[in-house]
């Protein structure tokens, strides 16, 4: 998996904590309470230091569940919380692989977040931002994040993000735009429009 929409798919996710929610001030449980009953869709700008090295780029994600959508950096991400497909349009390549029981696996199936949520962070502290709250998150066991501050505005929308990751790597995420949608159909969160010229490498 291509390293930065990794590293974006695992910070997003690890916004959702459905067990933190019982210790955490009201603008985020408003915020689980958006993601766990709708279809969450957001336009994001992203920049990724690593190695004294920073990469931007923008991105399209969709949340639902353990299900989720992405694009960006050239790539396609579908997950319908079993398997992942990894696509390339360009070069019309796929990988599909099962999503891992694997508790070590966050970072390569990272809607194993969902689950483990309780296991992994907790709230560290919670301060006044403008008109909004910033969360800081700490992780209680490794899942490829060290440490999340999160930004959340008095709507309960998430404004930015800034994941610290367990290599030293520091991922920063504006939110530019979020909207909750209907829920849809499991089909949605698999790819349907691969023709017959597309190479698929299946793994699972």
């Amino acid at each position: 998996m291509n390293d930065i929409l990794k590293y974006i798919v695992t910070g997003l996710l690890a916004v959702l904590p459905a067990s933190l929610v019982a210790q955490s001030p009201v603008l985020l449980d408003r915020l689980y309470a958006g993601f766990s009953s709708n279809c969450v869709a957001m336009d994001c700008e992203y920049t990724l230091l690593t190695d004294g090295i920073s990469s931007k780029g923008d991105c399209k994600v969709q949340v639902q569940g353990t299900s989720y959508t992405m694009k960006g950096a050239g790539l396609e991400f579908f997950c319908d919380g079993e398997s992942v497909w990894v696509l390339d349009p360009m070069a019309k390549e796929a990988i599909v692989e099962p999503v891992s029981n694997d508790s070590f696996s966050y970072m390569s199936n990272p809607a194993l977040l969902f689950r483990d949520m309780d296991k992994v962070f907790t709230v560290s502290s919670a301060t006044a931002s403008g008109s909004g709250m910033k969360y800081h998150l700490n992780a209680r066991k490794s899942c490829g994040i060290r440490e999340a501050v999160l930004e959340i505005d008095k709507d309960s929308v998430l404004k930015t993000a800034e994941f610290t990751m367990d290599d030293g790597s520091v991922m920063k995420i504006n939110v530019l735009s979020m909207q909750l949608q209907p829920l849809k159909a499991r089909t949605s969160f698999i790819p349907s429009d691969l023709s017959s010229d597309w190479i698929i490498t299946d793994l699972r």
